[in-house]
């Protein structure tokens, strides 16, 4: 014979699920999770946080059936509503958000590769994959005592159709393209560009990306491979002008008089633009110089949302102590 269930245990469980006490238990277990989602980068510290919020999302449902609490009061009803909401879409947003930096070269056309990629596990990082925009290059305006001021950096976005879009986006302007924002940052730096001819196949151009400038003004030097061999390839930029006067206002902008170091193996060279070097591999010329910029990319498509719900939040909440001053006013003088 199946008993049935007693009803008494389900009413106390479901008095429980709606209490008071069980709110600041869940409370104070968020706050644990926060505090350890904050300390590691294990994988599993999202369900830290999920757990007791999707508690305590059962737990003000349970208070909203049961209780029926904010019954008489629907603007704090609203308010309550709009930090559900809240919630959710901070959870939404840390399951696919994307924070990634990349580097361009002057000319240099994006391919949707990123580098120091953070992202939460239901972001689709290929998407990048279809956007397409080149870098046509930056100014940036120093003053006096190497100050750095606003950078203005030019983009050529293409567009649906073949068509294409100049626009001037900066540190605090960002390009958008859907919900990705592509912000430039201060590291930015030379980029000699050259063009190599393997020996027996096409010559095609690359540039490489010197450390940021000018933090790093006296280590402007890098090794790198040849494309398609192991061969390594040592340079340095040597500047001749001084290019950073810090006794008055300056644009950033390419030296005028320079020359490049280069080391293959025992053999060291100096290259002018327009030199070459013939190696066993083929023949290495360096071209002229470029810059590269950095950029930081960030992925967020609950912003706007949480946005107009954080505006819902504050207006039901005047509301309800404007109707509640309104009502004590009453009270007072009746």
């Amino acid at each position: 014979m199946i008993s049935e269930p007693d009803p008494t245990a389900a009413k106390l469980f479901s008095a429980f699920i709606a209490s008071n006490q069980f709110s600041l238990v869940l409370l104070v277990c968020l706050f644990i999770g926060v505090v350890f989602y904050q300390q590691t980068t294990s994988p599993a510290r999202l369900a830290v946080i999920l757990v007791p919020v999707i508690l305590l999302m059962i737990n003000f449902i349970a208070n909203l059936v049961l209780r029926k609490v904010f019954v008489t009061k629907p603007a704090l009803l609203v308010f309550h509503m709009a930090l559900f909401v809240m919630v959710v879409l901070l959870i939404l947003g840390q399951l696919t958000y994307l924070k990634g930096t990349l580097e361009l070269g002057s000319r240099e056309e994006f391919n949707g590769q990123l580098e120091n990629v953070q992202s939460g596990p239901w972001h689709d990082y290929y998407q990048l994959l279809n956007k397409k925009f080149t870098n046509l290059g930056f100014s940036i305006h120093y003053h006096k005592g190497v100050m750095r001021d606003n950078t203005i950096n030019r983009i050529q976005l293409l567009q649906k159709g073949g068509n294409s879009q100049i626009i001037e986006i900066g540190d605090h302007i960002p390009l958008v393209i859907g919900h990705y924002r592509f912000y430039t940052t201060h590291n930015k730096g030379y980029a000699p560009l050259f063009r190599w001819t393997p020996a027996g196949g096409d010559s095609f151009m690359g540039s490489v990306h010197l450390p940021a400038y000018p933090i790093h003004e006296y280590k402007q030097a890098k090794e790198w491979l040849l494309p398609q061999t192991q061969q390594k390839i040592w340079t340095m930029l040597v500047i001749e002008e001084d290019v950073l006067p810090e006794h008055r206002d300056f644009d950033f902008r390419i030296p005028y008089k320079h020359h490049l170091v280069v080391r293959v193996g025992e053999k060291r060279y100096t290259l002018k633009e327009g030199d070459e070097i013939t190696l066993a591999s083929g023949v290495l010329r360096y071209d002229s110089l470029t810059s590269w910029m950095g950029y930081k990319v960030d992925y967020d498509w609950t912003r706007s949302w949480l946005l107009i719900t954080c505006l819902i939040a504050l207006l039901s909440l005047s509301l309800h102590y404007i109707i509640q001053f309104r009502d004590s006013i009453r009270q007072s003088s009746s």
